[in-house]
């Protein structure tokens, strides 16, 4: 619960910062101020969110608990720091101060520290246990991704700082920004939600595990392989990256399109008749990753304006990965605040409906909206609308509050009567989860 609120801060800090103008369609990608933005997202948000949903579920993916539970707390400081520590870099470059040179390089040591720590964690209980569902190996290669990812990184961050310029560091820094990206978006993120969702899909829908995820899963594969290939290839043959790059981008939106059939195929089979927010809130997520994808395949060959490279990214970072992230935390909250505050009880006295928890209607207004926001957003960029942008990027934002305000009443059970916190209750925390089956 820790990660996720950290998580949620720091998604209301950039789309802060968008909406207030921090960035905007006319201003170069490439400044230190977008890329404040940008790690604000992807470690701060993306980041958080995956590894704290990870943490719950990767015993509920193999069977096997983690291999310990006290790195957890430490990983969440270090990259808390590590990230605070690199806004601070990239802001003294910004400003082109020098202190540049200290901040860059303890926010890269921090950083690793954390995200290759658990990772390292995640990993093991999910190698312990990866023939116990299909989504395991998805989570296994994701990993394998943030790891690549976290080295890229600290050397393009190392590199900015001044802090080495050693010829070979330099000439991955200098080369390998799309890959990073790749990495990070395609790899790490993407593959580990898809592999969550399997799962998370499958048990809130009440759905037959009996998918087929080996040709998603050898997609996914093929498109690690083919990125791996383009980065060696950075040190020898740099005119092949580009077609690599596009090879990759075919191959991944041929998985995406055989793991929306399997999605829809989850939704056709459900034994759960009547959809829950999270199942309709992850519609959208689904519809904006395949249209992302498309769009990013036709726009390479037609060597596409950076304006709608940067619309198609905003697409799939916000629609897809920020849209079904929001959906599932307005059913994963309530269910562990439940379990927590009411699974002791079942049995013993009458306890309220999951669903009580939380103001459905009102949660599915605000997602919604968030929804068409960044759809608007995208657009603006696209066209180089600044104005329009930002009215869009404050509407993300308001919409975005709003979830995360109702999450917090789901926490402090705003919903529930006093009748059914009446003792015997265990009042969860509004940070930490404790689920224990023996109160």
């Amino acid at each position: 619960m820790s990660y996720f609120a950290a998580a949620l801060l720091f998604l209301l800090m950039a789309e802060g910062m968008l909406a207030a103008g921090l960035w905007r369609p006319s201003v170069d990608i490439g400044d230190p101020i977008t890329l404040i933005i940008v790690h604000c997202v992807t470690i701060g948000w993306l980041g958080l969110l995956m590894i704290g949903a990870l943490l719950q579920f990767a015993p509920v993916l193999t069977g096997v608990g983690l291999a310990t539970e006290r790195f957890n707390l430490p990983a969440l400081i270090a990259i808390v720091a590590g990230l605070a520590a690199l806004i601070c870099g990239f802001a003294a470059i910004k400003n082109g101060s020098s202190a540049a040179g200290l901040t860059m390089p303890v926010a890269t040591a921090l950083l690793a520290a954390g995200l290759l720590g658990i990772g390292a964690v995640l990993f093991t209980g999910l190698w312990r246990g990866r023939s116990a569902h299909a989504a395991a190996p998805f989570v296994l290669l994701g990993i394998i991704c943030l790891a690549v990812t976290v080295l890229l990184g600290a050397s393009f961050a190392l590199v900015l700082s001044g802090a080495t310029d050693a010829p070979l560091i330099v000439d991955l820094a200098l080369g390998a920004v799309p890959l990073h990206a790749s990495f990070g978006l395609g790899g790490w993120m993407s593959l580990a939600a898809i592999g969550v969702s399997y799962k998370l899909m499958s048990m809130f829908l009440l759905s037959p595990d009996t998918l087929r995820t080996q040709m998603v899963l050898a997609g996914g594969a093929s498109t690690i392989l083919m990125l791996s290939i383009a980065l060696f290839c950075l040190f020898s043959r740099r005119d092949v990256i580009e077609p690599l790059s596009f090879i990759s981008a075919v191959v991944f939106l041929g998985t995406i399109a055989i793991y929306a059939t399997e999605m829809r195929s989850i939704y056709r089979t459900r034994r759960r008749k009547t959809l829950e927010l999270n199942s309709i809130g992850s519609v959208p997520a689904f519809v904006l990753l395949a249209l992302s994808m498309a769009a990013l395949v036709i726009s390479m060959p037609l060597n596409a304006g950076e304006g709608i490279r940067a619309a198609i990214v905003y697409l799939f970072v916000f629609g897809w990965l920020t849209g079904l992230g929001l959906a599932q935390l307005l059913k994963i909250v309530p269910f562990l605040t439940w379990l927590e505050a009411f699974g002791p009880l079942l049995g013993r006295r009458p306890t309220p409906r999951l669903q009580d928890l939380i103001k459905e209607r009102r949660a599915s207004f605000w997602l919604g909206g968030f929804y068409l926001a960044v759809v608007s957003a995208a657009a603006s960029i696209a066209v180089n609308t600044d104005a329009g942008f930002q009215i869009s990027a404050f509407a993300q934002l308001i919409c975005s509050a709003g979830l995360s305000f109702e999450l917090f009443q789901v926490r402090i059970l705003a919903h529930v009567d006093a009748v059914a916190k009446s003792s015997p209750f265990h009042q969860p925390a509004l940070l930490i989860a404790k689920i224990n089956s023996e109160r």
